[in-house]
């Protein structure tokens, strides 16, 4: 599948959102329209079976959305590749050191041997430092000159992507008017106040337009500011601009980046469970099984306590003791008298099926009992 055609047709739907204040999922319905399809949904089911929009295609739909209004201030085809030069990776050397560059979802991220740096979107927010617990003693983000100039580099890049981002947006967006009311770039509307629904805080116009609709105070993404409080009886402290225009310092973390398993009490239990349903053989076993308390043990000692009337004493549990033993546990068992889930326990001892064990329980229940929903 050529993925830049269907690129190319997500991003005029962009545009047309953004030019008539409608949902992007609205605008992609309406390309969808243009080129015969019911829906959106519709379309994407074409795909998988080989359909794709052709150069007739996109041209009509590019057509359309200059007639409703979207912003083409460059040519298609340039736009889409300073579009795309802003999302694609790039490779490059500082000092040295080998690292990729790209963007994604309006964050920057760059990637190194054993660390990553995410600048967000947001223009004050703090830079993201993850350093491979491996390397935390020879990693060079840690020397703050080598980040200094890391951020240096990203910080130009995430320019760039918000700078491109506003070329789709109205110009009122981006620059607040002397009353200080701004447009909301995705939403519509306009405001001199708007509210956060994240935080609470009560933001200007003035503020929005220069940190790109970021809230101020907590960062959340333009989704989330509003012309209406979330709380009419609560309209929230107003945002504080940062003194200087510069991100926060970057925050720096040592983490695992490989896949880990756990082994504590909640997986454990879970393991040791599931193998306590592969012993059992009939219903009220397998009652047993899910009703069975498990306990993990400094670690070492798995302490499972049987339902005296669902799990059968004699019954050795084979497969939770083999794979207590693979995860190098000692199995202790013990049998114990629960609250029972249902009357007549021994319905459940003779049948291995549970819908026949079902109906043999609706049927006492209506004989001796009461049913209710």
């Amino acid at each position: 599948m050529n993925d830049n055609q269907m690129k190319r047709l997500k991003t005029l739907g962009k545009r047309h959102a953004r030019a008539t204040a409608m949902a992007h999922t609205e605008a992609l319905n309406v390309l969808a329209g243009e080129m015969g399809f019911a829906h959106w949904k519709a379309l994407t089911d074409a795909t998988k079976e080989g359909w794709l929009p052709s150069d007739e295609d996109l041209a009509k739909a590019s057509e359309f959305v200059r007639h409703v209004g979207a912003k083409t201030e460059a040519t298609e085809s340039n736009r889409d590749f300073q579009h795309n030069n802003e999302t694609t990776s790039e490779e490059g050397e500082l000092c040295g050191h080998q690292f990729r560059i790209g963007g994604y979802l309006g964050d920057v991220v760059v990637s190194g041997s054993g660390w990553d740096v995410r600048i967000p979107e947001a223009p004050f927010k703090a830079p993201i430092v993850e350093i491979d617990e491996r390397y935390a003693e020879t990693s060079p983000v840690k020397e703050p000159d080598f980040l200094s100039k890391l951020l240096d580099i990203a910080e130009e890049r995430s320019t760039r992507i918000r700078t491109q981002m506003a070329v789709d947006w109205p110009r009122r967006s981006t620059k607040a008017d002397l009353d200080g009311v701004a447009r909301h770039p995705i939403g519509g509307g306009e405001a001199s106040v708007w509210y956060c629904h994240s935080c609470d805080a009560q933001i200007t116009g003035t503020q929005l337009a220069k940190n790109y609709w970021h809230c101020p105070n907590c960062g959340t993404h333009p989704l989330n500011i509003h012309m209406q409080p979330f709380d009419s009886r609560s309209l929230g402290k107003p945002a504080e601009t940062p003194n200087a225009a510069q991100r926060e310092t970057p925050e720096v973390r040592i983490v695992e980046p490989r896949l880990t398993l756990h082994l504590n009490q909640e997986t454990v239990s879970m393991l040791i469970r599931c193998a306590l349903l592969e012993d059992a053989t009939s219903v009220n076993e397998r009652l047993g099984a899910m009703r069975a308390e498990i306990s993990l043990i400094d670690g070492e000692e798995v302490w499972i306590t049987f339902d005296e009337l669902l799990w059968p004493e004699d019954k050795e549990p084979t497969s939770a003791l083999a794979v207590a033993a693979k995860l190098g546990l000692e199995v202790e068992q013990e049998l114990s008298l629960f609250t029972e889930p249902f009357a007549w326990p021994d319905l459940g001892s003779v049948t291995s099926k549970t819908e026949e064990f079902t109906a043999t329980l609706l049927k006492a229940y209506e004989e001796h009992g009461v049913i209710k929903r």
